[in-house]
């Protein structure tokens, strides 16, 4: 019979409460044989993960902290220690904590994942792009990385780079109403409207309650003439409460810097819906 007293044992006995999602008795476990052993890198960290679980962040931190003391190369424990960061904001810790991740093992797609979010957050654009290039290398077949890098390049006003990620995405994951929401959106800054409306019908036959992409058709189709079209979007969308002279404002100034800035009159009914009337 195992000692109880062995740490081994209670260790093992720590690690199968966990698993169990018995957080307090994996924690007094763990206790036990940091108790016996105060440098056993495996229990500060599992015990870390069962505090990162009950929500006790700031004793999580303190026990990956002490993994990380015992065992530098730990790269899971940066890791974790990172996305608790970023749970606080604190950035510049995370980031730091990610790339020590990935440095230990540069196989760590999450790692790179994570720090590239963040940079994007930050409008460090190239900095993510370079997060999201790793992070493809490792997972080319992730729709969602694509799109990342994709939503990277529209803030770069690289759209048809834009574009060619969100296709990929989409052709990863037919359904992706948010890469055709986002596509659309590309076309639209390229001047590309008959695409844009594509992509806008196709998000709203996936998720017809995605009603804001009315207000989005709707302005797409005024630049290619399509009153009727135009019109009938903008009813919808007002009948929906969604606000459509929001999109339109952060666009142009008004109707008389649309209809000056793309050469055209507007019929009367729709300049006055635009308008507020």
């Amino acid at each position: 019979m195992q000692d109880i007293t062995d740490p081994k044992a209670y260790y093992n006995r720590g690690i199968a409460y966990y698993k169990k999602r018995e957080y307090d008795k994996a924690i007094a476990e763990l206790s036990k044989v940091i108790e016996h052993q105060p440098d056993h890198a495996e229990a500060y960290y599992n015990r870390g993960n069962a505090y990162r679980d009950i929500v006790d962040f700031d004793k999580a931190i303190a026990d990956y902290t002490k993994t990380i003391e015992f065992k530098p190369d730990h790269a899971e424990a940066y890791y974790n220690r990172g996305k608790i960061y970023v749970e606080g904001d604190e950035y510049d810790k995370a980031i730091a904590d990610f790339r020590m991740t990935t440095e230990i093992n540069p196989k760590h797609a999450d790692g790179h994942g994570y720090r590239a979010d963040i940079h994007l957050s930050l409008g460090e654009y190239d900095k993510a792009i370079e997060g999201y290039n790793r992070e493809i290398e490792l997972r080319p077949e992730d729709a969602e990385i694509y799109y990342n890098r994709g939503t990277t390049y529209c803030q770069k006003g690289a759209y048809d780079k834009a574009i060619v990620d969100y296709s990929i995405a989409i052709e990863l994951h037919p359904t992706f109403t948010e890469a055709y929401t986002k596509r659309g959106s590309a076309y639209f800054h390229v001047g590309k409207f008959e695409f844009a409306i594509q992509d806008y019908d196709k998000v709203l036959e996936l998720e017809p309650r995605l009603t804001q992409v009315y207000a989005a058709r709707s302005i797409t189709r005024l630049h290619l003439g399509e009153w009727e079209s135009a019109k009938s979007d903008l009813i919808f969308a007002r009948n929906l409460w969604v606000n459509t002279l929001n999109t339109f404002y952060t666009m142009y100034e008004g109707v008389a810097d649309f209809e000056q800035k793309n050469n055209v009159q507007l019929p009367e009914k729709i300049a006055a819906m635009l308008k507020g009337a």
